[in-house]
């Protein structure tokens, strides 16, 4: 994220022509109205196609015009969704995606994303456009479907964090913190437990003991990086739990009852940062709109 604050926020949505391109303009736009920002509608011709992919050369002049027409119509979505419309930008841009999108959250405070996959199958998949933007993004992305979404977001007046086993940072903490603080809604903050303990296997059970042991262990790992922040954030109402489970299956329940779920991305030591089978599993099949932070 940009850290000059003398700019204008902006608000920027990357958009492909699908449903799931229009439903990230319109939450963009909502967006850009809370944050006081621009909107940036941004649509990018994949440089490879012009270059010739599959021995095919496409006129650069008629993919531009086709980006226009999917620019046009994102933008009228959004301005219909109430984005301001001396303030709602359309641009068509050449290159990949991903990295267009990268390179512009450089200046955003946010990017919007719709998670089609390529083969249309999207409650099974996430697209990989999504999945590079999450990974190389230097500022938060929201991704969010048509699909599992169609509706506007906000009335439940609650945002979810979840906080990994292994945290050892607290950025996307912070940004549920500021994100609860803007919206003034509750913030649920969550660990998730497997159901059993590590090294345990089938036909093992845990004493009443022992499993109290085990989630008061999980809850002081959660309050360790909440606490400092709660005192930051006295205006925020927080609650912690911890859910015991599969991580992909309780985060995506957990979706369903909230305005937003937040979730960290590590940095992998020799792939930087990547989109891990957690995240990847929460992006695909979340019920309400996935930020992702760094």
């Amino acid at each position: 994220m940009s850290t000059d604050t003398n700019r204008t926020p902006l608000v920027i949505a990357g958009v492909d022509g699908s449903e799931d391109g229009l439903r990230a303009a319109r939450y963009a736009a909502g967006q850009a109205e809370e944050l006081d920002a621009d909107l940036l509608i941004l649509h990018a011709v994949d440089d490879a196609a012009v270059a010739g992919a599959w021995g095919v050369v496409y006129d650069p002049t008629a993919l531009q015009e086709a980006g226009q027409v999917v620019v046009d119509d994102a933008r009228t979505e959004a301005i219909d969704a109430g984005a301001d419309e001396k303030r709602t930008h359309g641009q068509v841009v050449l290159g990949n995606p991903a990295a267009v999108l990268a390179d512009r959250s450089r200046q955003a405070d946010m990017i919007v994303v719709g998670r089609r996959a390529a083969s249309g199958l999207e409650r099974m998949f996430v697209g990989s456009t999504s999945v590079a933007v999450a990974g190389m993004s230097a500022c938060p992305v929201v991704v969010i479907s048509r699909a599992t979404t169609p509706d506007p977001v906000g009335g439940k007046h609650q945002l979810a964090v979840a906080v990994g086993p292994q945290t050892s940072g607290t950025a996307a903490l912070r940004y549920g913190f500021e994100e609860a603080d803007r919206q003034k809604a509750e913030l649920v903050v969550v660990t998730v437990a497997p159901a059993l303990p590590a090294g345990a296997s089938g036909g093992y059970q845990l004493t009443d003991e022992a499993m109290q042991h085990f989630i008061a262990e999980n809850q002081r790992h959660v309050n360790d990086f909440v606490d400092p922040l709660k005192a930051e954030f006295g205006g925020v109402k927080v609650t912690t739990r911890v859910l015991m489970g599969q991580a992909v299956d309780e985060l995506v329940k957990l979706s369903e009852s909230v305005d937003m779920l937040i979730v960290g991305m590590k940095r992998h030591p020799i792939l930087g940062w990547t989109a891990g089978g957690v995240i990847r599993g929460v992006m695909a099949h979340s019920r309400a709109p996935l930020a992702i932070v760094h």
